[in-house]
C-alpha cells in the first residue's frame, strides 16, 4: 500500500453559502445528433412507448430528477423556427437540416409539446430557446403568446386550433444561443444581439410579466461581450447565459478543470456586480446612452445552460460528437458541480450538456442502454445535496500541479496535451487533493458531504472538524462510486456496471481515510439547526 497522507476538513455549519433548487440540476435535449432522435425519440426501437419515447431512457433521466429540461438547444436553436414545432406532427416540416452536427436531418415530430410532455413526466419544467438568430422579437413574443396567454388573441387561438385550451405556462426562456460565434446563422454583435433582447424582452413580458429570460454571455474569453450586452440589458434579463467545456487526457490536468471553472465564474460574477452600479447613474455612459436609468429589482443571476466534459469525441454522423466517458471523468464532473452549487447565490439555473448520447452521460442502441460514469456521479451529488443549503467547508490538504485550458479550445490532441507551453493552458501549482462541498438538509437533520479525492495512487486520511454541528448517531450513510479497473474504467453497452453506486452504513468517526482517486458521500444525522 503506498503511503497515506492526511488532510483536515473543516465544516463551518453557520456561514451559509447559498439555497439549493431543482433549477441547479437541469437537463439538455438538443434537436442535434442522436440526442432526441435516435436517443430519447426512437419510435423504431423496441423500447419506444406508442410515443416514440424510449421508457429505458425515460427511466435514467427520471433518476436524475432534473429541476427543468432545455430545449430545443444549442446551436440547434438557430436551425428551428418555433412556429415548425407545433401543431399536428403531420402539418409540420418533415425535417430541418442541422449543419452544426455532421449535416445531419433532424425530425420535428419531437417538438414543443412534446418537450413539454417530457418535461412534466419528469418532474420538471421546461426551459425554450428563442431562435434569436433568425426569427424576430416579434417571433419571440407570439411564441409566448402561443404558450402562456388566455386572452382570445390569435397565437393563442393558435394552441387552441392545435387542441389545447390551457396554457402551457412556460416560464423560463433563453434568447439564443453562442450568437457570438461563426458556427451560428445569424450571428451578431453584441451591441446587435442587446438591441434585439431588448426588444424582444420588453415585448414577451408584455404577454407575460412573470416569465424570465436569460440572454447570451461568453464569459472569460470576451468580457466586454458581456459588459455591452449587460450595460443594454440590465433591468430586462434575469440571467446571463454561460457556456464552458471542460477536460484533459491525463489524470491530474483533469482534476484541475474545477479551477478554471471556478475562475470562470468569478469572471461573471465580476461582469453582473459591475452592472448593477448602472442603475446608481456610477457608470460614465449611463445617462448619456439609455436616457433614464433602468430600474433592476433583482441582481440578475448566472444561467450556466451548458457545460460537461469534453476533449475527445467520434465524428461523423451518426454517432457525431459521442463521448465515452472513463472513471476519471465522473470525478471531474462531481468537482464541476461542486463549483456551481459553491455559486448558488449567483447561479440561478444550471444543466449538463447534453442528456442522450451527444457528450451525454446516457448511450443508446436501438435495443439497448448504459448510464456512463457520469451518469452515476451527477446522481451521487444530485441526491446528497438535495434542497437545504450549502454552508462552507474549508480543506487542508496535500497539493499537486496541473494544467488545463483556460476555457474551451476543442477537441485535445493527446500528443498536442504533452505541450506544457501552449498559450491556451494555465498552470497550478496548487491542486488541492481534496474537494469537498458540505450542505445542510432542508429539514436541518442531515449534514451531507461529497469528497473527491484527487490522488490517483495513494489514499488520503481526512480529519473532520464540525463547528456549529453536532452528530446526532452512531453511524452515517456512505455512498461510494465504485469501480472495476483502474481511473480509465468505461461503462459500455456490453459492459453496464463496470463503475456503479455502492451504499453503506457505517460507524460516524471524525477520522477517516479515502480511497484513492474517489467520490464518497457522507450523510451525518446531526441535531437540528446548528446554532
Amino acid at each position: 500500500m503506498n503511503q497515506t497522507h492526511n488532510a483536515e476538513l473543516v465544516v463551518m455549519g453557520n456561514k451559509t453559502l447559498g439555497t439549493l433548487d431543482d433549477r441547479l440540476y437541469g437537463q439538455f435535449i438538443e434537436l442535434a445528433g442522436r440526442c432526441v432522435n435516435g436517443g430519447i425519440y426512437d419510435p423504431g426501437s423496441p423500447r419506444a412507448r406508442a410515443d416514440g419515447v424510449r421508457t429505458d431512457v425515460l427511466e435514467a433521466l427520471k433518476a436524475q430528477r432534473p429541476g427543468f429540461v432545455r430545449y430545443p438547444g444549442g446551436c440547434a436553436t438557430a436551425y428551428f423556427n418555433w412556429q415548425d414545432l407545433v401543431g399536428p406532427v403531420s402539418e409540420r416540416p418533415r425535417a430541418r437540416l442541422f449543419r452544426g452536427h455532421g449535416g445531419q436531418a433532424q425530425s420535428t415530430a419531437f417538438g414543443i409539446p412534446e418537450a413539454w410532455a417530457l418535461s412534466r413526466e419528469l418532474g420538471a419544467e421546461l426551459y425554450l430557446c428563442v431562435n434569436a438568430n433568425t426569427q424576430s422579437p416579434e417571433d419571440a413574443a407570439n411564441l409566448v403568446e402561443y404558450l402562456n396567454s388566455s386572452q382570445p388573441t390569435q397565437y393563442a387561438d393558435l394552441r387552441r386550433a392545435h387542441g389545447r385550451e390551457e396554457p402551457y405556462g412556460v416560464k423560463l426562456f433563453g434568447l439564443g444561443n453562442e450568437i457570438y460565434g461563426q458556427w451560428q446563422p445569424g450571428q451578431k454583435t453584441a451591441a446587435q444581439y442587446a438591441e434585439w433582447c431588448a426588444e424582444a424582452i420588453r415585448q414577451m413580458k408584455a404577454v407575460d410579466p412573470t416569465i424570465r429570460v436569460a440572454v447570451c454571455g461568453l464569459g472569460r474569453p470576451d468580457p466586454e461581450w458581456d459588459r455591452t450586452v449587460m450595460f443594454r440589458l440590465i433591468g430586462l434579463a434575469d440571467m446571463l447565459s454561460m457556456h464552458n467545456y471542460f477536460g484533459r487526457p491525463c489524470f491530474e490536468d483533469l482534476m484541475a478543470a474545477s479551477r478554471v471553472c471556478e475562475k470562470f465564474f468569478r469572471a461573471t460574477d465580476q461582469i453582473i456586480d459591475e452592472a448593477m452600479d448602472i442603475p446608481l447613474g456610477a457608470h460614465s455612459r449611463a445617462h448619456r446612452e439609455l436616457g433614464a436609468l433602468p430600474e433592476v429589482t433583482r441582481r440578475p443571476g448566472i444561467a450556466f445552460d451548458e457545460w460537461n466534459l469534453w476533449y475527445r469525441s467520434r465524428h461523423g454522423t451518426p454517432h457525431d460528437v459521442e463521448e465515452v466517458y472513463h472513471y476519471a471523468d465522473a470525478l471531474a464532473l462531481a468537482s464541476l458541480m461542486h463549483v456551481i452549487l459553491r455559486h448558488a447565490a449567483s447561479v440561478d439555473l444550471a444543466n449538463v450538456s447534453l442528456a442522450v448520447n451527444t457528450i451525454a452521460p446516457i448511450l443508446t442502441d436501438r435495443e439497448r442502454m448504459v448510464c456512463q460514469t457520469t451518469w452515476h456521479a451527477h446522481k451521487l451529488i444530485r441526491d446528497a445535496h438535495d434542497r437545504g443549503r450549502v454552508v462552507e467547508s474549508v480543506a487542508d490538504a496535500p497539493v499537486f500541479k496541473a494544467k488545463h485550458e483556460r476555457f474551451f479550445c476543442g477537441i485535445v490532441d493527446v500528443e498536442k496535451a504533452r505541450d506544457e507551453n501552449l498559450s491556451t493552458l494555465e498552470h497550478f501549482d496548487d491542486v488541492q487533493a481534496l474537494d469537498a462541498l458540505a450542505s445542510i438538509s432542508e429539514d436541518r437533520r442531515a449534514l451531507r458531504l461529497s469528497l473527491v479525492q484527487k490522488l490517483p495512487d495513494r489514499p488520503l486520511d481526512v480529519t473532520l472538524d464540525l463547528h456549529g454541528l453536532v452528530p446526532a448517531s452512531e453511524t452515517m450513510t456512505v455512498r461510494r462510486l465504485a469501480r472495476d479497473g483502474d481511473v480509465w474504467t468505461e461503462n459500455t453497452l456490453e459492459h453496464p456496471d463496470r463503475v456503479r453506486i455502492e451504499t453503506a452504513t457505517e460507524p460516524f468517526a471524525a477520522r477517516f481515510t479515502l480511497p484513492p482517486a474517489s467520490l464518497t458521500i457522507l450523510e451525518i444525522p446531526i441535531k437540528g439547526e446548528p446554532q
